[in-house]
């Protein structure tokens, strides 16, 4: 597994880089800030916070946020949320590659595997992305696959409650694989994971009842928004693993669940199946096992994993690592101005077009984002093209004119 820790330190090195730049840019949205404001006060036991203006943990099955709390509190920045993030989903490498050991495939198949799972761009989508708490998913689910594999009934129940709170989506999803586990590979560990499912769900349920509120979920329908967006996901899902999940044959279908809440969802206050989001997470560690199982049954597609997994890479990223993108120019006073008002205590209340600003901010639980929509905001490129400014920023030559960390003529 040497290739396999290389690559994942590697990917934790490079992303950890790149993310810390989108920081000081100020290119992270409001998320990052909730979810470290909502981290900082559960520290008194409240998840409160001004992103959200409500209680987090009335908005989502997220009780695993709690393991966060002592790090946090330990460390209270915007950065700690990042390097958690990166590391997360960097070590999901490990157990994927012993889970395609145990499945049968040879030290070098699966270390491909691993490694195309970290090229693909829904990974490296999902640590420049807003934190989210399904950062925790592939990590948890490839060791919850791992543990089921080698019938291993107690840790897989373990690794299966840590997966029921992270979210509600995963609540629904583990009932599916729980009963899929029960019928065709362990009944103990399928009825177990049922059984953790329906507990989490009704301690959940219980709890919006208490609270008189209800999950923030989109809406569904038959009418599939964006269907051009939602084959593009598929195809990025598939083409760093060189569509080696089409090989898995009827396993396929257990993914279908998952498919279809993204392909059936409403609009949303952006695109949920662009690759990379959190919505497409547990998608992606699904679509990982299926191409190792894929692999298995179809030993030489792995001459193509890698020169597929590369192009993934470099043309189809949503990261600064796409070809022809450059890290952000960094306003460095004005991100010492975010700084200072982390560390006050000074009650302020930013605009949403201070989104980025918030997200370095939100440490200081007296800085609230404001709710309502800015009609002044300036909408910036999204990344930055012009190789030779960036340069100029590090030895000290600003752009004349800057947008987000953005250079422009």
């Amino acid at each position: 597994m040497r290739a396999a820790y290389v690559a994942a330190a590697v990917f934790a090195i490079v992303y950890i880089a790149l993310d810390f730049n989108k920081l000081y840019a100020f290119r992270y949205g409001a998320d990052l800030g909730t979810y470290l404001q909502t981290l900082v006060n559960l520290q008194h036991g409240s998840s409160w916070n001004f992103g959200e203006w409500k209680s987090h943990l009335q908005v989502h099955d997220s009780a695993i946020l709690l393991l966060l709390v002592p790090l946090v509190a330990l460390f209270p920045y915007a950065q700690t949320l990042i390097v958690v993030q990166v590391v997360l989903v960097a070590i999901a490498a490990l157990p994927l590659v012993a889970f395609a050991r145990e499945i049968g495939l040879d030290a070098r198949k699966a270390n491909l595997i691993g490694i195309a799972y970290l090229l693909s761009p829904a990974a490296q989508g999902a640590v420049y992305d807003n934190f989210s708490e399904n950062v925790f998913v592939p990590l948890l689910g490839f060791t919850a696959a791992l543990f089921a594999r080698q019938r291993r009934l107690v840790p897989t129940l373990i690794v299966v409650a840590l997966l029921a709170i992270t979210k509600e989506d995963e609540l629904l999803f583990l009932l599916w694989f729980g009963i899929a586990c029960a019928l065709w590979w362990d009944r103990r560990i399928g009825l177990g994971a049922i059984a953790v499912a329906c507990i989490a769900g009704i301690a959940f349920i219980a709890v919006e009842h208490a609270g008189g509120v209800h999950p923030n979920v989109p809406g569904y329908s038959t009418i599939v928004y964006a269907p051009g967006s939602k084959l593009a996901m598929i195809v990025l899902l598939l083409l760093p693993f060189a569509f080696a999940p089409v090989m898995a044959g009827r396993m396929l279908l257990l993914g279908l669940p998952l498919l279809a809440e993204i392909v059936f969802m409403r609009p949303w206050n952006y695109e949920p199946s662009r690759v990379g989001s959190h919505y497409t997470v547990p998608l992606l560690a699904v679509t990982t096992i299926a191409a190792a199982f894929g692999l298995r049954r179809a030993p030489r597609l792995s001459a193509a994993v890698l020169p597929c997994a590369i192009v993934a890479t470099l043309f189809f990223n949503d990261t600064g690592l796409h070809a022809g993108r450059w890290p952000y120019v960094v306003d460095w006073p004005a991100y010492a101005r975010a700084s200072a008002l982390r560390n006050s205590r000074v009650a302020v209340t930013l605009t949403r077009g201070q989104e980025g600003v918030w997200a370095v901010a939100a440490a200081n639980p007296r800085v609230r984002l404001d709710p309502r929509p800015d009609e002044r905001a300036v909408g910036c490129p999204a990344y930055d093209t012009d190789f030779n400014a960036f340069v100029g920023s590090l030895a000290g030559r600003m752009p004349v004119r800057l947008c987000g960390g953005v250079p422009l003529p």
